[in-house]
């Protein structure tokens, strides 16, 4: 379960759209309202035009949620009165954990895409005239689609489909994409730093620790495959080197690491360039830094 949020100026046009039930391949189906006149579109546009007036320096009152589940959850909504209760269900319960309350909104169910998905349209103007915060929502959006996906049993999408068509990835995309989908592989077959030192070797993966200055504390981890170079927080949020640890435990207790193996000696972000790692001989040589910059000339 995704939810995509757009803020609007208009009511009009965003009502047309998620009820649009002239439209034969959309066959929009108004499946829940609230504090509106029903009767048809342009007396729901003015419903919610009505209460949003009690704000009027709000310039932009209006919001558009499209609430859409995978396809592998086909047969949890049928094109029925059960598929339609439960989308109803699950779209107020994304309403209440997202702190949208008191306030008018519809929903309609579209059947233009084979995966189920309905389109939420709320005032932000709530009953007592009170605006409805939208702080943060991307975020809080992300952890609520989450718990309600888990709450209910549907499907969850592996990390791995992001890049659906490698095809049409520049090579740069498709270095990082194949380095990305080897890594988290290696991550979810790895109860120990050991074994996913092993996974990771044994695809001719490279992975590194990077330090604080003047300190032998770890600050990041990076990997590299085929001279292409990255830390692992920039690959994916998973593979940062906390996340590893919470996941494969204390890296202290396993693996004795050497100080030649770090990448910066600050930051912990490692470097996303192709320069690769040093080696020990040149470690000397500001050049050979990453982040090395020549000093100017004063004229």
């Amino acid at each position: 379960m995704i939810a995509k949020i757009k803020t609007r100026a208009d009511f009009g046009g965003i009502v047309n759209y998620a009820n649009d039930q002239k439209n034969k391949k959309k066959s929009a189906t108004l499946l829940a309202h609230e504090g509106v006149c029903a009767i048809n579109n342009k007396a729901i546009a003015d419903s919610f035009q009505i209460q949003a007036s009690m704000r009027p320096k709000v310039k932009s009152p209006v919001k558009h949620v499209s609430l859409a589940f995978s396809s592998q959850d086909i047969s949890r909504f049928p094109d029925d009165e059960e598929g339609d209760a439960l989308m109803v269900e699950i779209a107020k319960k994304w309403m209440e954990q997202m702190g949208i309350r008191n306030t008018q909104y519809i929903i309609a169910r579209h059947h233009d895409t084979k995966h189920p998905h309905c389109h939420l349209v709320f005032n932000r103007i709530d009953n007592e005239g009170n605006l409805i915060s939208d702080s943060n929502e991307r975020i809080r959006n992300v952890k609520v689609c989450r718990a309600l996906t888990k709450e209910y049993g549907l499907y969850f999408a592996p990390k791995n489909s992001k890049a659906r068509n490698k095809n049409r990835l520049r090579p740069h995309q498709l270095r990082k994409y194949t380095l990305r989908s080897s890594v988290l592989d290696a991550r979810a077959n790895s109860r120990s730093w050991n074994d996913f030192f092993s996974i990771l070797k044994g695809q001719g993966i490279d992975m590194r620790f990077n330090y604080a200055e003047n300190s032998d504390k770890i600050r990041g981890i990076s990997f590299c495959m085929d001279e292409f170079s990255i830390a692992g927080s920039k690959l994916d949020r998973d593979l940062s080197f906390n996340n590893l640890c919470t996941m494969l435990g204390d890296i202290a207790a396993e693996l004795i690491i050497q100080p030649h193996q770090a990448i910066t000696s600050g930051g912990g972000g490692g470097t996303n360039s192709e320069q690769g790692w040093r080696d020990d001989k040149d470690k000397d040589n500001p050049r050979n830094e990453p982040f090395h910059k020549p000093s100017k000339r004063r004229r």
